[in-house]
C-alpha cells in the first residue's frame, strides 16, 4: 500500500511540474553505480620460503633427535587451483642410540618431500586435496648392520584433505585427514586425523605491519599391524596415539616468529605395550626407535615465506 501512494503522489507532483523542472529533477538523481569486479586470480605463482627451528617435530616425535632444523621449500600454483611442490629438511635417525645399542633406523641423510594436488577457495571455505611422498636419501641398506638392521627403508607416501574455514579476520578452523597403507615404509597402515583453530588478534596490533596469532591442534594417529616383509623380524603391532601442539607466532611481513609447545601420549620408559610386549623405551621407541624424541618439547622457529608476485 505504501508503495502505490508514493508512485500516485509522484504522478500528481509530475503533472503539476513545468517540463524543465521535471528535466532538473531526472539530472539531480544519483546514476547507479557497477559494484567493482572482483579481482581474478593469477594464472601462476611461485611460492617459496626457509625455516630455522630448534627442533622438528612432526605429529608429537622430534625427526631430529632433539636437534635444531634448516628447511626449505617451493610450490608452483597453477590457476588457483593446481600446485605442486617439494620440501627439504635435515633428520637425524641415528641406527645406534646414546646406550650402544641398534635402533633399527636408516640413517638418512635428509627428508625430501614431493607432493601435489587442488586446492581451492569458494568464499571462507577451502579445500586441499593431494599426495605427498616422503622421500628419505642416503639410507643404509636393509640388513646392512646384521640380520633385520634395518629391517626396512622408511620411505612412503601418504594422500590427504585438507578444509579450512574462516569465520571472520580473528578466527580461523580447519582439519586434516592423512592415509597411508605403509606408514614410514613398515606395511602398517596409517591413518591421521586432527583439528586446527587459529585466533588472529593482528587487527589490534599497535605496530604497523606487525600481527600476532596463537594457533593449535589436537590429532589423533591410528597405526597398525606392521607387514615388514623381512624373514629376520617379526611383524608387531604400531601403538596409536593422541598428540597436539600450541602456540604463538608473530609475524612481520614475510617473516614469521613461532614459539610453539608440543606434546602426545607416547611414553618413553620402560612398560608392556600390547601387540609387543616389554618394551624398554615404552610406545615412543616402538613407533620411532628411540627414547628422548617424544612428550612435552618446545620449539622455536623463524620462517620467511614470499611468492614471486608478492616482489613484484
Amino acid at each position: 500500500m505504501n508503495k502505490i501512494a508514493v508512485v500516485a503522489a509522484s504522478m500528481l507532483l509530475a503533472g503539476a511540474a513545468s517540463v524543465g523542472a521535471a528535466g532538473a529533477a531526472d539530472l539531480s538523481s544519483p546514476m547507479p553505480v557497477k559494484a567493482a569486479p572482483a579481482p581474478e586470480a593469477p594464472l601462476w605463482d611461485v611460492a617459496f620460503g626457509v625455516k630455522l627451528g630448534t627442533d622438528y617435530v612432526f605429529r608429537g616425535i622430534s625427526q631430529t633427535d632433539g636437534n635444531p632444523t634448516v628447511q626449505g621449500y617451493a610450490e608452483l600454483r597453477l590457476f588457483d587451483w593446481v600446485y605442486a611442490g617439494i620440501f627439504a629438511s635435515n633428520v637425524d635417525f641415528p641406527p645406534i642410540n646414546q646406550f650402544g645399542g641398534y635402533t633399527g633406523l636408516t640413517d638418512a641423510s635428509a627428508e625430501i618431500d614431493l607432493y601435489g594436488g587442488l586446492r581451492h577457495t569458494w568464499g571462507a571455505f577451502t579445500a586441499d586435496v593431494g599426495f605427498v611422498y616422503y622421500y628419505y636419501p642416503g639410507e643404509i641398506g636393509v640388513n646392512t648392520l646384521g640380520a633385520g638392521l634395518p629391517a626396512v627403508n622408511i620411505d612412503y607416501w601418504e594422500i590427504y584433505f585438507k578444509p579450512t574455514y574462516v569465520i571472520n579476520d580473528v578466527f580461523t578452523v580447519g582439519g586434516n585427514l592423512y592415509y597411508t597403507n605403509s606408514y614410514a615404509g613398515s606395511g602398517s597402515t596409517g591413518t591421521y586425523l586432527s583439528g586446527t583453530a587459529k585466533v588472529d588478534f593482528t587487527k589490534w596490533s599497535p605496530i604497523k605491519d606487525v600481527g600476532f596469532y596463537v594457533s593449535g591442534e589436537l590429532g589423533y594417529q591410528w597405526l597398525g599391524q606392521t607387514d615388514l616383509g623381512n624373514i629376520f623380524v617379526a611383524n608387531y603391532e604400531l601403538p596409536s596415539y593422541t598428540t597436539w601442539n600450541v602456540g604463538v607466532a608473530f609475524t612481520y611481513k614475510a617473516a614469521t616468529l613461532d614459539l610453539r609447545y608440543y606434546g602426545s601420549t607416547l611414553s618413553s620408559g620402560p612398560s608392556y605395550v600390547s601387540g609387543v610386549g616389554y618394551a624398554p623405551f615404552g610406545t615412543c621407541g616402538v613407533v620411532s626407535g628411540l627414547q628422548n624424541v617424544c612428550g612435552d618439547r618446545y620449539v622455536a622457529s623463524l620462517s620467511f615465506d614470499t611468492s614471486f608476485l608478492a616482489l613484484k
